[in-house]
């Protein structure tokens, strides 16, 4: 017998792939152990007739189960996901993101855990990276416990965003995504939730599998850069001080978005990058 309601919450928008979005509907509906009870949908922006008809078919099997949010323009994700908190209507709320897979024991590992903790907030696990190449297959772990978090967070982010569970008392409380740093809702958000005292974990267990293309690192690399800059240099301030030995690693990050491609590629798959990052 489930003990929670469970709503999942994801964004999609024109130029996602339809393959991409169908097989992430599959895993967390058919492939889960234990079914979400809802899965908000927001289609931000208009979208192809392709990535429509992947949608209409998943109204078909999932009826009531699916509730989709019509944007007729593109705002973001950060205001994609808090239009689904809005309505999301379980008391844990699971993340999720269009192109990636959520592994069969997601959801069913995630509820225990967040039965047997009481006290945490936000809980998160580990993924596995993948390409459609087939070159590419490593796993990523994240700090187990909110003590880890905070000594390792101004390095790298705490968590994986699209393997994240939340309850939904966390955004009662007023907790929303912000789009004040571009593509760098997630990371503001962590740095948010620490410093209003929230308790952030995660769990060993790979959760999901994390497609990663090049055209992502090419985006994620240079767009990224400056904002990302300014949310860990903020954050830094909010938890460590204005003081700190810790912006290096902020700095040391923006170089790294704005070295080439193929570098930027080469230094994720090394192990330096994991030594670099490492949250132990």
């Amino acid at each position: 017998m489930n003990t929670h309601q469970i709503s999942v919450i994801m964004s999609t928008y024109k130029g996602e792939k339809p393959r991409y979005l169908d097989r992430a509907m599959k895993s967390i509906w058919d492939d889960q152990k234990r079914k979400p009870d809802e899965i908000v949908l927001v289609e931000d922006g208009p979208l192809t007739e392709e990535l429509c008809g992947v949608i209409d078919s998943w109204k078909r099997v999932l009826d009531s189960r699916l509730v989709v949010i019509e944007k007729p323009v593109n705002e973001g994700l950060a205001a994609a996901l808090n239009d689904a908190i809005e309505v999301a209507r379980g008391d844990l709320i699971a993340r999720m993101d269009s192109d990636d897979i959520s592994l069969p024991d997601r959801f069913m590992l995630q509820e225990r855990y967040m039965s047997e903790h009481p006290d945490v907030d936000i809980l998160g696990g580990s993924i596995h990276e993948f390409n459609d190449e087939g070159t590419l297959s490593s796993v990523c772990c994240y700090p187990a416990t909110m003590q880890e978090v905070l000594r390792t967070m101004y390095k790298a982010s705490p968590l994986a965003h699209p393997t994240v569970m939340y309850r939904s008392s966390f955004f009662k409380a007023g907790y929303r995504y912000s789009s004040k740093y571009h593509i760098c809702e997630d990371v503001t958000m962590w740095y948010d939730a620490a410093a209003g005292g929230r308790v952030i974990n995660s769990l060993p267990d790979v959760l999901l599998d994390f497609r990663r293309n090049p055209s992502v690192m090419r985006r994620r690399s240079r767009e990224k850069a400056w904002s990302e800059f300014l949310a860990y240099n903020d954050g830094i301030s909010r938890l460590y001080g204005r003081f700190s030995y810790k912006y290096i690693y902020s700095f040391m990050r923006m170089c790294f978005r704005l070295m080439p491609t193929s570098l930027v590629s080469f230094i994720y798959d090394s192990k330096f990058r994991r030594k670099l990052a490492s949250h132990g």
